[in-house]
């Protein structure tokens, strides 16, 4: 008999049963990575998808808040995971598009992730204390121009989009103004309406509803078109500023390596739920807009922002150990 025949029936069936588990995937509970505390709106809109994804796949979708370092330590957790489909990345925009360029040590690289889909995007919107003097954009910049150093600017820390957001309203508008990192947009946010800080770009959702309390004004909006939830709020661009008009968004990776198919399961998993009228309302409360896209294009546009965020980090001399 031919010794090649029982090595050829052995490697066929090996194919077949490949085939077949790659068929029945999902066939145990996934594990969601979100990159920070509970609480915010990563974890928040996290969740959501979570929950919405698990009546799609038919197996719990389930999150694990792994926090810290801006993001990294999540990231990590999930590069050190088997590429099976079963340990997926939360990502926030900066996580990928950011923090490669803003650190000079990395635990993990942008390589090390297969892009699934995105879920989720959403503006910012610049606050002032409703005492400020400046009653829009050009008004704001006119005052720093007047106090040169005295405008101040809060964020969550180094690297943040509150923090990015800042840094191209100094440069692109030729003004002096000093960044304030905070532990978290909260005591920033505080500290605006308390007078001690003079703005802070932030997620609509957050600040709306102080701007609604008369405690806050809303000076401009960083996205395209005007807020379905706050359609008097102006964007950057009506009022004379371009280079604001990137969004920010959450989106889903896998450990790089993880099959085609299952990421293809994913992806189209990711793109039922973005069209479902609930994921849709209940993300507008949560100040979001639903999204998907294909891997490549997930893809595509991490390279573009890397670009663009790493640009604006250089040419502010921004970065950390």
């Amino acid at each position: 008999m031919n010794k090649t025949i029982p090595s050829l029936i052995v490697a066929a069936l090996l194919s077949v049963a490949s085939a077949v588990a790659q068929a029945e995937y999902p066939d145990k509970t996934i594990r969601l990575v979100v990159p920070f505390a509970p609480g915010g709106s990563a974890s928040s809109s996290g969740r959501l998808l979570a929950e919405k994804l698990s009546a799609v796949l038919g197996q719990q979708v389930y999150v694990e808040n792994i926090g810290g370092a801006n993001g990294a330590i999540g990231a990590s957790t999930v590069v050190r995971a088997a590429a099976d489909g079963y340990t997926l990345f939360y990502s926030a925009a900066g996580i990928m598009t950011v923090n490669p360029s803003l650190y000079k040590k990395l635990t993990y690289a942008v390589k090390d992730f297969d892009p699934v889909s995105l879920s989720s995007t959403f503006s910012s919107v610049l606050f002032v204390n409703a005492a400020f003097p400046a009653k829009d954009i050009p008004g704001l910049v006119a005052y720093a121009k007047a106090h040169p150093g005295e405008v101040t600017f809060g964020s969550a820390g180094h690297g943040s989009s509150g923090h990015l957001w800042g840094e191209v309203l100094k440069a692109r508008a030729g003004i002096d103004i000093r960044h304030i990192p905070y532990k978290g947009t909260s005591p920033a946010l505080v500290d605006v309406m308390g007078g001690q800080l003079t703005f802070i770009v932030d997620a609509a959702v957050l600040g709306m509803q102080h701007v609604k309390s008369g405690k806050l004004r809303a000076l401009g909006a960083t996205s395209t078109k005007r807020l379905e939830t706050a359609p008097d709020v102006l964007t950057f661009s009506e009022q004379g500023l371009a280079g604001f008009e990137r969004l920010s968004w959450y989106g889903v990776f896998a450990p790089v390596g993880t099959p085609t198919d299952i990421v293809n399961t994913l992806n189209k998993a990711i793109a039922r739920v973005a069209a479902s009228p609930d994921y849709r309302q209940e993300l507008n409360a949560l100040g979001m807009n639903a999204a998907a896209t294909s891997p490549e294009a997930l893809r595509s546009q991490v390279r573009d922002e890397s670009d663009y965020w790493g640009k604006v980090l250089r040419d502010a001399g921004v970065s950390l150990d």
